[in-house]
């Protein structure tokens, strides 16, 4: 927050110098010093001047360094080759603290109104969730978080793959299950779970791989929904209860915002298809090719050079999946209103969105609709091959969750048993989860990462349980001093080297946050939260709070710390504990 208000001064101040030399787009950045004791940030723009002004960046930075004086800064120097080292007054750290402590921790400072929809989880209907939806549901909640914590409106959607072929064959094997619980007029729930769902589908694809007459009657089953046949239309709406039932309780111990609201599976399409295949019609975009109805862009060709289409209607009147999403897209946009629309999915589909983006493009739908693909990669076991059963099976999400939780139950009965039985169980589901979510989200989310228990549950090193833990050292000082946090206000005395770097991360918070909102890149939050659990341990350690003559001080930085480490934690969706 501080060092946006202070490079925007500079940019004030150094404008009659740019005008002379007629620069227009040099963008004044700061940027930390190596150490504190060359000041707090450095300003190298003279050396990228020195061309324009036709003399050495030494007598530039000189020139800077006289104009850009101000009560803000305590200490300007000039350094080889061109560098102005810049130390802030102490007044100018306390105001802005202050000020970030009374306003929201900043993050809603000018903020732009937008409507964004957010795509993320793709839940698979009569599929139990594994590993791989684990990473769209995470990331995509902490991107709506973040994008929430900036003022923008979020509009969640699951997009359910519910209308199909796979749900043809759930629904052919299904029906007499179905039959029986009525005739016994039992609860569906109690009789029917989504992993037996998930092994009817299994049943019925081997079925149908095995013999063409299965496939061809599980065809005509799906015609038959597609027409709204009213009793496979009753079943099919249990089948999704029954597996959204299970998927809820997941996102719930998962602490994900998604709720039935936010559904918007394929099915919720499907009368909007002809309707866009006839606006691609009306602008040109389609051509016939062998009986089908493609699109053909140069920009996407195959090996061999050819030209790759996109399918939109095959040649048996049927629709792909690129017509439900191009189907979609023109919805969020003239319906839902989107400035904004971001998919959360694995790498694998890179190419799709890039040729349905490119197909909106062409048709002028998104002109005014920033479309983004947030792509990820695999989670690998520590083999470093993908993360899997030992029979090979993708790992369930609901198994992974309930070791998470157990494992973490040890962490903490170990290293405080005079917690209460129920507590030990809270803290535990918080840790656990909170572990596995910070393990993924701190990792660069494009590559693919190592799933590894004994560091991911660590309470040292960049962990999820390690800033949780910070968090809750914070609330112990306050529990300790029997004080309420809500009284301490500063102002911040800067005594100790140490203090000065804490106060300035502090102040650093409002930048990562809108990084993240820029470049949906959630790992920079965490690296930031932990560089600020990092600080605060060796100020912990160096600095006395409760017996020191600059008690309140030190306080009101350890109450903006743990407000901070808080907003952090919860916007990638992590619990943030007052004791462990």
């Amino acid at each position: 927050m501080l060092r946006e208000q202070i490079e925007s001064l500079i940019s004030i101040k150094l404008k009659p110098l740019l005008d002379e030399w007629g620069v227009t787009d040099t963008k004044i950045e700061l940027s930390p010093t190596p150490s504190p004791s060359m000041g707090d940030y450095a300003l190298n723009t003279a050396l990228r001047l020195a061309k324009a002004a036709k003399m050495p960046p030494i007598k530039i930075a000189e020139r800077m360094a006289g104009l850009i004086e101000d009560e803000c800064f305590s200490k300007i120097e000039v350094l080889n080759p061109g560098y102005v080292n810049l130390t802030l007054s102490q007044k100018a750290i306390n105001d802005s603290l202050i000020n970030m402590s009374k306003c929201a921790l900043g993050l809603q400072e000018d903020s732009v109104y937008e409507r964004v929809v957010i795509d993320y989880s793709g839940v698979n209907i009569a599929k139990q969730l594994h590993v791989g939806h684990l990473r769209s549901t995470i990331i995509g909640d902490a991107i709506s978080r973040v994008l929430e914590s900036q003022g923008k409106t979020v509009i969640r959607q699951n997009h359910l793959g519910d209308w199909g072929l796979p749900i043809a064959m759930v629904l052919w094997k299904a029906q007499p299950v179905l039959r029986e619980i009525e005739q016994k007029s039992l609860n569906i729930e109690d009789e029917l779970t989504l992993a037996e769902l998930e092994e009817i589908y299994r049943d019925s694809a081997a079925a149908c791989k095995d013999d063409q007459s299965n496939r061809e009657q599980c065809q005509l089953i799906l015609v038959a929904l597609q027409n709204g046949d009213k009793q496979l239309l009753d079943d099919w709406h249990t089948i999704t209860q029954v597996s959204m039932s299970e998927v809820y309780r997941l996102y719930d111990v998962l602490g994900v915002k998604l709720k039935e609201t936010d559904e918007r599976g394929e099915s919720f399409y499907r009368d909007m298809l002809q309707d866009t295949i006839d606006a691609l019609i009306q602008c040109n975009a389609v051509k016939e090719s062998d009986g089908a109805l493609c699109v053909f862009m140069d920009q996407f060709k195959a090996k061999d050079g050819s030209v790759l289409p996109v399918i939109v209607q095959k040649s048996d009147g049927g629709f792909n999946y690129e017509t439900f999403d191009l189907a979609a897209i023109r919805y969020r946009i003239n319906e839902l209103k989107a400035d904004r629309i971001i998919y959360v999915t694995d790498s694998r589909q890179i190419l799709h969105f890039e040729q349905i983006f490119a197909i909106a493009d062409l048709c002028g739908w998104s002109d005014n609709v920033k479309l983004e693909h947030v792509a990820f990669g695999s989670v690998l076991g520590e083999d470093n091959k993908p993360l899997k059963t030992r029979s090979g099976e993708n790992i369930k999400l609901a198994d992974l969750m309930q070791e998470a939780i157990e494992r973490a139950y040890s962490v903490v009965n170990e290293k405080n048993q005079s917690l209460s039985e129920e507590r030990k169980q809270e803290v535990a589901r918080m840790v656990g989860i909170g572990a596995v979510k910070y393990a993924d989200l701190s990792h660069e989310r494009i590559k693919d990462y190592v799933f590894a228990w004994d560091r991911m549950l660590a309470l040292d090193g960049n962990t999820g349980p390690y800033l949780q833990y910070a968090h809750a050292r914070i609330c112990s000082i306050f529990r300790k001093g029997d004080i309420d946090e809500n009284t301490i206000d500063g102002p911040v005395i800067l005594e100790e080297i140490i203090e000065r770097i804490l106060a300035l991360k502090l102040l650093e918070f409002s930048r990562a946050v809108k990084s993240v909102e820029k470049e949906l890149r959630p790992h920079l939050l965490c690296t930031y939260l932990y560089e600020l659990a990092d600080v605060f341990t060796r100020f912990y350690d160096q600095c006395p709070v409760l017996n020191s003559e600059f008690r309140d001080s030190r306080l009101f930085l350890c109450k903006m710390t743990r407000q901070v480490l808080a907003a952090g934690l919860d916007m990638l969706g992590i619990d943030a504990l007052s004791e462990m």
